[in-house]
This record gives C-alpha cells, structure tokens and sequence, in this order.
C-alpha cells in the first residue's frame, strides 16, 4: 500500500493526538523528512544535481555575485506548512555564523543569545565532526558553493496547539537540485540547509541539539545514498545523537509500548515506535559488535551510508565486513529485546548496559492455564512473545509451531526461527535458551516441536517468534506485506511440578525498587521514562503477591517489608508510591478479614 502525501499527514495528526492523550505520556518530537519521501524521489530519479556555477556556465551567464551573510542579514526562504502541505515563504536573520554553518532565527521571534550560541557551539564542535568522521560528508560545497550548511529555526506549521507531539526538524533533500529544473509547485532554497522548530521545541535544550545531529545526518546519507530506504536513513539519523553525545533516543518506550513493528516496513501508523526500534537496533550493534572499536565503528556507518545496496542488503554487506550477518545479529536483537538479562548466554549477548537495563518489550500473550493454544500474526523481521505460566505445570511438556511458507523466488521461502527461553520471577535461577527446529511439514506451513521438562527451578517459559525473508531478497518487495499467521500449541503431562512454598523474594524487590526509584535523577531523558515505566510493573507485581500471601493468612512478606523500613534498610522517600499501594492491598484485606494486625500495618504504611 503506497499513502499519498494528505493519508500521511492525517496519520501524523493521529500520532500527535495520541500523544496528547496520553497514549505516549511525554512530548514527543517527530521527523517530518520521510512525509517528502515522494518528491524527493522523483527528483533523484529525474533530475541530476547541478551546481549554481555549474547552471552559469550552461547558461554562458556569469554567477551573481554574492556578498558573505553578516550578523543581522535577512533571507526569505521557502518553508513546508505541514499541516496544508503547501510552500509558504519564512522571512529570517542571521544570528550566528559559524565554521560549518549559519544560524537563522524567523524574523519577529525570539530567541536567548545563549540558546543561538549554543546551537551555534554544538554544530561546529560536536556534530559536524562527529557526523562527518562516523557517516561520511555532506555534499560540499554543494549546490550554492558555500561550505556553511544553513539551519533555519522557525516555527514549524505542524498543528501543535500546546499539548501533545510535535515535528521537531526536517531535512528536505529537494534543496539540493535547481529550481529551474522542478515543477512551479515544488520549491527548493538551492542551499544546503535543514528546518528546526522553535514551538515548542526549546533551543536551549539538549533534545534541540539531538534533533541538529539527527537532521544533519540525513544531509549526508542523501549525498551518499539519495536512493536509500527510510528505515536505513533513520536508524542512522537515531543513533546520530548518542554517538554526539546527547543520550538515547526517547521513542524507545513508544516501542515498548507497540512492540509489533516490521523493523524495515516502516509502518506510518507507529511512527514513534519505528524510531524507537531502529535507533535500538544500531545500538544494539553499535554496543556488541563494535564496542570499544572507535575505527571499526566509524568505518561500519561509513560503509554502510556509502554502499549503494539499500535496506537489508546494505546491512547485509556493513556486517559482513566485521564477520557478521544479519539474520543472526537480527535474532540476538529480538531476544534482547524481550529477555535482557545479563545471565543468559556468553558475553552478555541478550543484555543492554546498565542504561537500558530496565528495558523490556511486552509479551503479546500470558498463558497460565495448560493445554493452550495461540493464534497469532507477525511481520517479516519482526518478533512476538508469549510468557507461558509454569506455577501449576507438569514435569513434561511439548510446543509446536506451525507458520506460513511464503515464497519469494526459486527456492527461496520466508523462515521463523522459535526460541524458547526458561526463567525464574524471582531472579534465583540464571535463565537457559533453546531453539525449535523448524522443517517444512506442507506445501504451505512450516514449523516444529521443542520438549522441555519444568522442574522448581523455573516457574515461567517466554517463547519468541521471529519471522525472517530471505536476505538475498530487496526487502523494499515485501515492506508492505501482510503479517503472517502462525499457531502455537502447549501440552503438558506427567506428575505436576513440586514447588517451594516460598513467597516472592520481597527484600530483593523491594530493594531494586528502591534503586531504580533513587536514579530518577539521571540526564538521559529515555532511561527515566524507561525506568518509570518498570517501576509501575514491580509495584503491581509486589501488589499481585502481597494480595495472593495475605488472602492466603500468609503475612511473612508485609512483615519484611515493614522490618525492611523499621531499620532503615530502604530509603522510604524512594518507596512512596509503593508504600501507598501496597497499604491500599493490606487495608483491602483488613476489611475482609477483620484482621487489626493488618489496619495497623497499612496505616504504619501510609506514614512513611
């Protein structure tokens, strides 16, 4: 399915309404470069790039003479209203000339010196080298033969009305080829430049600064690779601002939040999730195929913005230069996305650093009763989960898969791979991985089986699905391919697995919520709202349990806890919101039971 510009635009204003719902709880900014994808395009396909100069000489005109831009000076420039989708011309001044760039400000607005500074700093000290060294350069001098690239700060027409999501920046590659050669309605600046937001976006912030490294990057990929997928381009516009030194990328919980994303179909209708999945998976490489090898990674992204492959096939050919390939790095992805422990496999293969640490996407499914059985659709390189309950399982138990067989050519087919991962809720046992072998069984179906024996040791199963195509195949062919359906069946038998007694490990719960909840604090914007995000499940998960042990006369947990704040073990500050739920759960009991031990501790509770 292909969308024109005005589906696109109304996808985006979904996306913004979302935001300002509260489906995404914070102020996300979007990148509007791809809503251009189209025009730019048919450019590249139509048009070759020629220089002013290079216009003169054809003309047999001499060049305008231009004299150098001072502080002061106005330009009008030709800027997208978003929301109209329709040119309007934005009247600004220079603010700030630097090394590798001008600054301008719309004319009438208003900005601190220091904020203008600031970008100013950035941009020549820190992001034109770090992009230039890690992805390659821009076109230079380019279209005007002036080596400054132009950032025009305005406020961009996006529809923004005070709340919600808002596009932050843009880059639009249609400015690199001649006006006289466009349609009347297209209009190019015939300058190297991209678009900054003012409202609301903050200049003087750090996020600003993100979204100049993630736009800039995109100037250089289009000098490289004007054809390249818009996957590609923003996985590497994402990692961009992290090798700048500025911090994750924020979408990472939108991810989390919409885990079932085809990593290269870019999906419009989950376009905050994209980023989030994309910036992941070049950190994700970035962290273990390239950790501590500032050469090897400078030398991946170059080679991979400069490959004239696109999509898979440039990925395909950047790890094969460090002994790597993309299926395999793509599954050890997914199950990091789903696992992320640092106890499962050698080299801390399936875990992110201490940053992501809390970092987890949802299962789709939880089962808890046995037999089961799941019907289920999944994207081509994509993942799915199901967590299987094992706390009333038998000792024996089988899975089976069954997936569509979809072709592609001769001999060549779609596959799954199936992991199955066992683990312990309370962290006492490290976890253990296995995979299904997956055979043809139809002219249709492909799939498999996996035994397993539940022991005490392991009271819950996450099997993960991962749809692959084969790499040989341009994934632009199948990015708006339907999800594939797929059937998981669960049985068990023999005697049910003994368990122990004990409650939930409380103390260790309690204490990592309390360090998580002391690290609020940190400067990564996304590694708080990842940690909030935790800290929500651990208090349900401490709620569910108490409820389960006090309805059951069981108290041991409640009294560690309030043994655990009695010595000052905790720091009851950090605990609040937990304090206040789980006296919530223990008064709920109290009026059941009439117990006065328990009015007692949900008040000693509610007064930390």
């Amino acid at each position: 399915m292909t969308f024109s510009f005005r589906q696109l635009m109304s996808i985006l204003v979904l996306a913004l309404v979302l935001t300002s719902n509260g489906v995404y709880a914070d102020q996300e900014w979007l990148d509007a470069t791809h809503l251009f994808e189209a025009e730019v395009r048919e450019a590249v396909a139509n048009l070759e790039l020629e220089t002013l100069q290079q216009q003169a000489v054809r003309f047999r005109t001499q060049s305008a003479d231009t004299k150098p831009y001072e502080i002061g000076d106005i330009e009008t420039f030709w800027t997208k209203n978003i929301v109209d989708n329709k040119f309007e011309q934005t009247k600004a001044v220079v603010k700030a000339i630097g090394k590798h760039c001008y600054v301008f400000l719309e004319e009438g607005k208003n900005i601190s010196p220091e904020a203008i500074e600031k970008v100013r700093k950035n941009f020549d000290e820190v992001i034109y080298p770090t992009n230039t060294k890690t992805f390659g350069s821009e076109w230079k001098p380019g279209i005007d033969g002036d080596e400054r690239i132009t950032l025009l700060m305005f406020d961009i027409k996006d529809g923004y009305n005070g709340s919600g999501g808002f596009v932050g920046g843009y880059f639009y590659a249609v400015d690199s080829f001649l006006q006289e050669k466009l349609p009347e309605h297209i209009k190019s600046n015939q300058r190297e430049m991209f678009y900054l937001d003012i409202n609301p976006s903050d200049p003087a912030s750090d996020r600003y600064l993100s979204t100049i490294a993630h736009e800039f990057q995109h100037m250089i990929h289009f000098n490289n690779d004007p054809r390249e997928y818009t996957w590609v381009n923003e996985a590497c516009s994402q990692i961009a601002p992290y090798l700048c030194g500025f911090g994750h990328a924020n979408q990472v919980l939108a991810f989390m939040r919409t885990p079932d994303n085809s990593m290269t179909a870019w999906s419009q209708e989950q376009m905050l999730a994209n980023y989030g999945q994309v910036y992941l998976w070049n950190y994700y490489i970035l962290t273990h195929l390239l950790k501590d090898k500032p050469e090897a990674r400078d030398n991946f992204f170059r080679n991979l913005v400069a490959s004239k492959k696109q999509g898979v096939n440039g990925y395909v050919e950047a790890l094969k230069d460090i002994s790597q390939d993309f299926t395999h790095t793509f599954t050890r992805f997914c199950l990091t996305n789903f696992i992320n422990d640092t106890r499962l496999g050698a080299n801390q293969a399936y875990a992110y650093d201490k940053t992501l640490a809390r970092f987890k996407l949802p299962v789709s499914e939880t089962l808890s009763v046995l037999p089961a059985e799941v019907e289920g659709e999944i994207f081509l390189w994509s993942a799915d989960a199901i967590k299987i309950d094992l706390s009333n399982a038998r000792t024996n138990m089988e899975i089976s898969f069954a997936g569509l067989l979809g072709r592609f050519g001769e001999d060549l087919y779609n596959s799954f791979t199936v992991a199955l991962v066992m683990a312990n809720s309370r962290g006492s046992a490290a976890p253990k991985l296995s995979y299904m072998s997956i055979d043809k069984i139809s002219s249709k179906l492909q799939g498999g089986k996996i035994s397993m024996t539940a022991d005490k040791d392991y009271d819950t199963a996450t099997l993960i699905i991962i749809a692959e195509a084969p790499e040989s195949v341009d994934d632009k062919l199948y990015s708006k391919a339907k999800a594939l359906p797929y059937s998981v069946k669960i049985a068990d038998q023999g005697q049910q697995v003994a368990r122990s007694e004990a409650t939930a490990d409380v103390r260790s719960l309690v204490r990592a919520y309390a360090d998580t909840a002391a690290n609020l604090d940190n400067d990564n914007e996304a590694a708080v709202l990842i940690a909030m995000n935790s800290l929500s499940a651990a208090r349900n998960e401490l709620a569910s349990s108490l409820g389960s042990d006090l309805a059951a006369g069981n108290t041991d947990a409640l009294d560690t806890i309030i043994q655990m704040l009695e010595s000052e073990e905790v720091d009851a500050d950090n605990l609040r919101p937990l304090l206040n739920q789980l006296a919530a759960v223990a008064r709920f009991n109290a009026e059941t039971t009439g117990s006065e031990n328990l009015r007692r501790a949900a008040s000693q509770l509610r007064n930390y």
